[in-house]
């Protein structure tokens, strides 16, 4: 069962590494924009995440990303009110296509997240407390080409924020606050060059 299996993924990945460069698939550029839903440990729900994308690819299976997105969270307290949370996440992430045929593509991406995080407590716990700070990530997604210059991704990542600072300036309210957060999300992109 094992030997099959391995078989079986590697005659995949000769036949990926095999195939011809998708025509055009050289340098290029994307522009677009994104927005889904953003969920945090200890958060009343998800939340809407919306941001903007430049899509770099680079050769047949190697791309890059910078995308810079905002969301904003309630952390719920209980009897001592909530934390009103507000997020700007800057990525930066290297992709590499385990897929890539003409009209799809299938990719792992990771790298690093810049934060600008400000939590302000309301209720009983007051105060307010910014903290910018770099993290890592990492996630999966979809590539679907709807025509020569527009495409559809779809992505789960997740980032490893952990912001320790709120807890030192909240206290004890907000002590299992680590900022890490999980983004589904849906972009729309547009082909440069």
């Amino acid at each position: 069962m094992k030997k099959s299996m391995i078989l079986s993924v590697l005659a995949l990945l000769a036949l990926v590494l095999a195939a011809p460069p998708v025509s055009a698939d050289g340098f290029g550029m994307d522009l677009g924009i994104h927005g889904g839903v953003v969920g945090t440990d200890g958060s009343d729900g998800s939340s809407f995440v919306g941001g903007a994308q430049a899509r770099f690819h680079l050769f047949w299976i190697i791309g890059a990303e910078a995308r810079a997105s905002y969301y904003s969270d309630s952390y719920d307290l209980g009897q001592l009110g909530s934390v009103d949370i507000e997020n700007v996440p800057f990525q930066a992430s290297g992709m590499l296509y385990l897929i890539k045929l003409p009209k799809v593509g299938l990719y792992v991406l990771g790298g690093g997240t810049y934060s600008s995080i400000k939590v302000k407590g309301t209720s009983v716990v007051t105060g307010e407390v910014t903290e910018k700070r770099w993290s890592a990530h990492a996630g999966a997604g979809v590539d679907l080409n709807l025509s020569k210059s527009i495409s559809l991704n779809g992505d789960l990542r997740y980032v490893f924020l952990n912001a320790d600072s709120v807890d030192e300036a909240l206290h004890a309210a907000v002590a299992d606050y680590n900022g890490d957060f999980w983004a589904g999300t849906i972009g729309l992109n547009f082909k440069l060059f």
